[in-house]
């Protein structure tokens, strides 16, 4: 019984206001379909996107993507390659 009230309450809390995603919401709310779903598995698999797994399920956190994602751009971008090819 309480299963099937906890299940319903988090069913009506809106997936942008949820922390924890699933692959999918992952898929299309941070990364915005820009990747396959095939690429972002490998990534988990090789364990460069940070998630957790329960049993079988893989979930990431919100804003722990979104600060790995930040971090990335960070870590891409370099000012001083783009002044040497001015």
């Amino acid at each position: 019984m309480y299963e099937s009230t906890r299940q319903q309450s988090v069913e009506y809390i809106p997936a942008a206001k949820r922390n924890t995603l699933t692959v999918n919401e992952a898929w299309e709310e941070v990364f915005e379909c820009q990747i396959s779903k095939d690429k972002l598995y490998a990534e988990v698999r090789a364990k460069r996107i940070p998630h957790t797994r329960v049993g079988s399920k893989i979930l990431f956190r919100r804003d722990t993507l979104l600060k790995w994602f930040h971090e990335q751009e960070v870590k891409n971008y370099c000012p001083a390659d783009i002044e040497s090819h001015s």
